[in-house]
């Protein structure tokens, strides 16, 4: 990656999901607003902004002049902004999806294969999987939150 490569002014996507914040009472329809340059619509939930590559929600690259392209057909133009190493491993493709999240209400139980799982869950199963990619996480909360991640044996609940 070269060292005069700027900073690019990107465009987020915004999941609505039931479970999320209505309005402009969570941070993601606040961002949202920022983004969009229109107000966040106070009965409409907006659960999940999304920043990466991803087919459900491709983030747009604003260019001079106020253009816009796809994340991903920027990367493809130039593939040094990921390096070398990004490159050889993911193609030229985010490897991560960055998330905001402003939950409302519990989410549903989420599992989370790894690589090769995902891919041949998806190849039996696309309906139900609709992702080939595996989904490790990192959470890092910025207001107060609860949450439980893992199971315990059935032998630790008697």
């Amino acid at each position: 990656m070269t060292g005069d490569m700027k900073a690019l002014r990107v465009c987020t996507t915004v999941q609505n999901y039931e479970w999320g914040k209505h309005g402009s009472a969570g941070e993601v329809g606040r961002l949202y607003s920022l983004v969009s340059k229109s107000p966040a619509e106070e009965d409409k939930p907006y659960a999940e902004l999304w920043m990466g590559t991803h087919d459900s929600g491709h983030s747009l690259v604003v260019l001079e002049g106020e253009d816009r392209m796809p994340l991903r057909s920027w990367l493809e133009e130039h593939p040094e902004a990921l390096g070398d190493k990004v490159v050889e491993r993911w193609g030229i493709d985010l490897p991560f999806l960055f998330k905001v999240l402003s939950v409302a209400k519990a989410l549903s139980i989420q599992a989370h294969p790894d690589k090769d799982l995902a891919r041949l869950l998806h190849t039996a199963h696309p309906k139900v999987y609709k992702d080939s990619n595996h989904k490790p996480e990192m959470a890092l909360a910025l207001t107060e939150f609860e949450a439980l991640c893992g199971f315990v044996s059935a032998q630790e609940c008697s």
